[in-house]
């Protein structure tokens, strides 16, 4: 059997390239129907509900450096939460609140990895009041980190301090001029500059009225900020640009929008689902801008209740579009890179102030400048593991969790000294469910040309045969180094507590993940540990005596460890035997565990494999 080693941080990446052509994702799945579109959470909602007990105990190929029970990372895609420094050190923020509705003490949790180990978990967040939707950054040439945050009322918040990992944070409010009555809200920020001093901001102004009154004619309006002196004064302040005005648009949602900045060039995507993808980009630190369409949406200054009638013919269509959630990354030679999930939208209710999209579109575009306007490329989405042609993604009977994004979307991205691209998204991986409900696995692809072509996508979620967990809301460091650090959420549990799904409040950990780009032995797949290792698990469904039969390829000499674990990753039953030789039969006594689905986890040192288990 071959040999994978669990207990570190470390995986390899796959180089075999796929050209760059949709032909091998499969866009049909087993859902196909369209649901209303909610709003965008600002983190003001009221959610009741009691909290779950903490995850299980893990001993895998992570780390966890916080939790959160407040589950809403974003709307779309996080911002860049991570930064690997220079030294070796590492600092990472999310949006943290272990506490229960209406999460009083909500703001950016922060962890700091000194060169050997991570800090204890935080217990108090950055801010002096309740804020959220963190941006991390830090300059390259000063020992510094930067957060901007939104409290949900007022400006942005801005905390800084000179020495990383250590000192008091230093809090000031950017400053507006939006007039009473409207909030800057879900920033994204960057330092960049010739000298890394320039602080770039993007946000969103948005009534705080009901119904809303328009802000300068735009529901939500996109805002530009910038200070070229680290924070101590800001030039610009609320810029709506030219191309982002309401000459052009009546709204942008909410989280889709990214931004980069490298040197004295700076850019920024917008990701409308229901408008054109576009970047804007200045080589003056943000002097002046060129805009460039990645994709025209076929309806100009589009407004909800519209109708989506694409030839005003009178029929209302299906759109294909953008999911509102995408990551934009400048590389080392100045060029833009642009990723975001698909998604088709509708509009046929015109009375209901709101839209529906199909959650179960699959695949994710990519462009870079060298591709032209209107002109992208889907190079990966959700895989067909089983082979079969279509996604079964919802079980029978079951439903699909709800993120308001397609089956792969949650792009972040990153680039090393010798400019390979790097890719993490998350995507419904389709052989992983609790027989209710679907999860979300972290896949990792590259690129060594450019975007010319890529690498298969790797399933990197830390226990891959693990079937019983969520991860989602991935944020990668931009400078890969000799790893790709990553951090997400975890849970065991699909969907939200914020909106969407409305699951109860469960402890949700942040884990952070490395994973090694130089390790010369080949990645082991789970379909390579699942041909060299014949696991059977019978009867099943079961009432008292359940058999684990383990087959093995060659002769081991080994610790098994068999657990039986419920949905909600509690280990119920666990036993460990000696494996030796090439074939072992163990027997569990699972009379007093009750009715239900559960999974059957069997770990030795050359891997894991999940099997199902029905309990009568």
């Amino acid at each position: 059997m071959k040999k994978i080693l669990l207990t570190l941080f470390s995986f390899t990446i796959v180089y075999s390239a796929i050209s760059q052509s949709n032909s091998g994702i499969i866009r049909t799945s087993n859902i196909d129907h369209a649901v209303k579109k909610e709003k965008a959470a600002d983190g003001s909602e009221m959610i009741n509900g009691p909290i779950a007990p903490s995850s299980a105990s893990r001993s895998l190929a992570e780390t966890t450096i916080g939790t959160t029970v407040y589950d809403l990372q974003t709307n779309g895609t996080s911002q860049r939460r991570i930064v690997n420094h220079s030294d070796g050190t590492i600092s990472a923020v999310w949006t943290m609140d272990n506490g229960v509705s209406p999460y009083a003490n909500r703001g950016a949790g922060y962890n700091y990895h000194n060169g050997t180990s991570w800090g204890a978990f935080p217990t108090n967040k950055v801010e002096s009041t309740r804020n959220g939707w963190p941006a991390l950054s830090s300059s390259a040439n000063a020992d510094n980190e930067i957060i901007v945050s939104h409290s949900g009322t007022g400006g942005l918040t801005l905390n800084q301090r000179s020495t990383k990992g250590s000192g008091l944070w230093k809090e000031t409010i950017i400053p507006t001029t939006i007039p009473t009555g409207y909030d800057v809200l879900w920033p994204r920020a960057v330092v960049g500059g010739s000298n890394d001093s320039t602080i770039h901001v993007i946000a969103i102004v948005r009534s705080s009225a009901t119904p809303a009154i328009p802000y300068r004619g735009l529901t939500n309006a996109l805002v530009y900020y910038r200070s070229q002196n680290l924070g101590n004064s800001w030039d610009i302040q609320d810029s709506i640009l030219p191309g982002l005005d309401s000459s052009v648009f009546t709204f942008v949602a909410a989280d889709a929008y990214s931004i980069d900045a490298s040197g004295n060039t700076v850019a920024f995507a917008v990701y409308n689902s229901w408008g054109d993808v576009l970047v804007f980009k200045s080589a003056n630190n943000g002097d002046t801008w060129t805009p460039s369409i990645v994709s025209d949406f076929p309806i100009n200054k589009y407004a909800i209740d519209d109708g989506s009638d694409i030839n005003n013919d009178g029929i209302i269509d299906t759109i294909e579009s953008c999911d509102g959630s995408g990551s934009m990354m400048i590389d080392n030679l100045g060029t833009v890179h642009v990723f975001y999930g698909l998604a088709r939208v509708l509009d046929a209710d015109t009375t209901d102030d709101g839209t529906s999209y199909f959650p179960g579109t699959n695949g994710l575009a990519y462009w870079n400048e060298g591709f032209g306007n209107d002109s992208i490329q889907v190079i990966t989405g959700a895989l067909d593991l089983d082979g079969s042609g279509t996604l079964e993604v919802v079980p029978s009977g079951g439903s699909l969790p709800s993120y308001q994004v397609g089956m792969s979307s949650m792009p972040s991205c990153g680039v090393s000294a010798n400019n390979t691209l790097y890719l993490v998204y998350a995507a419904l991986a389709e052989t992983h469910s609790d027989g209710v409900q679907t999860y979300r696995h972290l896949y990792v692809m590259n690129s060594t040309d450019g975007g010319a072509t890529w690498s298969d996508p790797e399933d990197y979620t830390p226990d891959f045969s693990f079937a019983i967990y969520e991860a989602v809301y991935p944020s990668m460091a931009k400078h890969v180094d000799s790893n790709i650090h990553i951090i997400y959420q975890r849970d065991f549990s699909p969907g939200h507590s914020i909106s969407g799904d409305l699951d109860p409040a469960v402890i949700n950990d942040i884990v952070y993940l490395s994973i090694d780009t130089m390790l010369a032995e080949p990645f082991v797949s789970v379909e390579e540990l699942e041909s060299a290792l014949d696991v059977s698990v019978f009867p099943n469904p079961a009432n008292d005596l359940v058999n684990v039969r383990i087959l093995a390829d060659n002769a081991s000499n080994e610790t098994m460890t068999v657990s039986v674990i419920d949905a909600t990753g509690r280990t119920v039953y666990s036993l460990q035997e000696s494996f030796n030789g090439t074939a072992a039969l163990y027997q569990m006594n699972v009379s007093n565990i009750e009715a239900g689905v559960y999974f059957v986890r069997i770990e030795s040192q050359s891997g894991l494999i999940t099997k199902s288990l029905v309990k009568k």
